[in-house]
């Protein structure tokens, strides 16, 4: 089969170091059919994972939502892609691979008993992982990271994102995820709507007020309150515990520059700008508002920008979209809304081979092949057929849901992606191509991200799901004008000091 590279698409592609590719020297051990060991050269790293595969079997579970393991729900073909980590791992693993509806609560109800996967990926990953660090369910990585090759050229940034106390406890796949604003380019043509990628929050109103009156929605958004935070940033302000300039933590819900930023989502409401039905809105609803033209924009992530191509052409709807990567305030501030590393791997406590287990994490996060079929593509000859170098999903896969997807070859840490053997289509490419590059800008333009570890302060502990709870009640209040923003403002500082807020920032700040 002749194969056509994937470097069109690569085009552009960040500056991370290869992580299929290595030229550094050593040995490594493998097993052959036989359960025999061998030795060989690591001269290239690339054709198999740096840590030294023994000859005992290993047997770790491992557990992930179903919107893994190949795209497809099927146990068959799951199995076949547990099969090929298997193989390349010389691991035994025991899946566990709960709906992705569920998958929080089937992890938690699995910590909570104490029977902890070896190996298991967390959502929410800013909120969650302190959590599991507190109650000292998952180990420090820092020593297996480093003994591998691949995992330790990793920007070393994409680790302290959710670092805690200096130590890292998870190993993430993908680049941070970024939401901005998507603007049909259409629309904005014929409406003469004039906004560049960075536009001014008064001129966001002011261009988008051109559509009142003309039955198009002309921001979409999602009743997820935490998404205002990219409003937010073009004041400086941030919704939450954070720790400022002066490396103080602070109530951000009490600081000058929120009500600046609750007067601008409160226009942005009032003016008819925003949805006025945005606080039922689902996340697909946004977005299908978009695709089919009832809507001029909406908040979503910037890896999401092929969607919006294929999606807007089947709804009969084709069009580019417009990013917006922020909206620069009055003094110049604004960011995308970072939602930093929010899925990521890790490894429990209690697991008896750890580093078997990172052998297993390096393939899922480094090695192209594997990295593909687990997150999008499946196994050739189960889920799809390679038809002239193109991917074809079988029928089995295609009946069970199954769909091929390509985002992991710009979202993902792996630089080439050369050696699959087969490519999107031309038109494809060309979309990922630039979805490349608005990655690129968006990690450059996101705003701030913080997250404050577990066992500084017990009354944060206690209160902060509470805390993050109540603001986002206060905000919506306000935007939806049930109550004014002083009094808004009011009712959240009485909250404040039924838990005592003043003496948790004193703990975190460790007086």
């Amino acid at each position: 089969m002749k194969k056509r590279g994937l470097a069109l698409i690569m085009a552009g592609a960040v500056a991370l170091s290869s992580a299929g590719c290595q030229s550094g020297t050593g040995s490594r051990e493998t097993v052959d059919k036989g359960g025999e060991t061998k030795t060989e050269s690591t001269a290239s790293a690339g054709e198999a994972t740096t840590a030294a595969i023994s000859s005992e079997k290993v047997k770790l579970t491992i557990c992930s939502p179903d919107n893994t393991f190949g795209l497809s729900t099927d146990p068959e073909l799951q199995q076949s892609v547990i099969d090929m980590l298997k193989e390349n791992t010389g691991v035994e693993l025991e899946a566990i691979i709960p709906p992705i509806s569920s998958y929080n609560e089937k992890l938690e109800t699995m910590m909570a008993g104490g029977d902890v996967p070896d190996i298991f990926a967390i959502s929410q990953a800013t909120t969650r992982l302190p959590n599991y660090v507190a109650r000292e369910q998952v180990m420090p990585l820092d020593s297996l990271i480093k003994s591998s090759v691949k995992l330790s050229e990793i920007d070393q940034d994409y680790y302290n994102a959710l670092a805690i106390d200096g130590a890292v406890y998870d190993i993430p796949y993908y680049y941070p995820r970024v939401k901005g604003l998507f603007l049909r380019k259409d629309i904005m043509e014929q409406y003469g709507i004039e906004l560049s990628n960075t536009p001014t929050t008064e001129e966001f109103i002011t261009e988008m007020g051109k559509l009142k009156g003309t039955g198009i929605i002309p921001f979409s958004f999602p009743k997820w309150i935490d998404n205002f935070q990219f409003f937010m940033n073009s004041f400086g302000a941030y919704a939450g515990i954070y720790k400022n300039a002066d490396g103080v933590y602070v109530d951000g819900m009490q600081e000058p520059q929120m009500k600046e930023a609750l007067n601008y989502l409160k226009e942005l409401y009032d003016t008819g700008v925003m949805d006025q039905e945005f606080i039922t809105t689902e996340n697909n609803t946004m977005r299908e508002y978009v695709y089919t033209g009832k809507a001029a924009a909406d908040i979503d992530y910037v890896m999401n920008y092929s969607n919006y191509i294929l999606q807007s052409e089947l709804a009969g709807k084709a069009t580019d979209v417009q990013p917006i990567y922020m909206l620069k305030g009055p003094d110049g501030k604004g960011g995308g809304l970072n939602e930093s590393i929010q899925t990521a791997w890790c490894i429990s406590s209690e697991c008896k081979n750890p580093e078997a287990a990172i052998r297993v994490i390096e393939a899922l996060v480094t090695d192209p092949e594997i990295h593909a079929a687990f997150y999008n593509t499946g196994v050739e000859g189960k889920h799809y057929n390679i038809e002239d170098g193109i991917a074809v999903p079988t029928d089995k896969a295609a009946n069970s849901g199954y769909s091929i997807k390509y985002n992991y070859l710009t979202d993902s840490f792996i630089k080439d992606f050369t050696t699959l053997k087969f490519q999107p289509d031309e038109k494809t490419q060309k979309v990922l191509r630039i979805q490349r590059d608005m990655i690129e800008m968006a990690m450059e333009l996101k705003g701030d991200k913080q997250m404050i570890p577990s066992g500084i302060s017990s009354l944060y502990d206690e209160t902060s799901a509470s805390i993050t709870n109540t603001w986002k009640e206060v905000v919506s209040q306000i935007v939806l004008s049930s109550t004014s923003i002083d009094e808004g403002l009011k009712t959240y500082k009485n909250f404040w000091n039924s838990v005592d807020g003043d003496t948790m920032l004193k703990e975190l700040n460790g007086h």
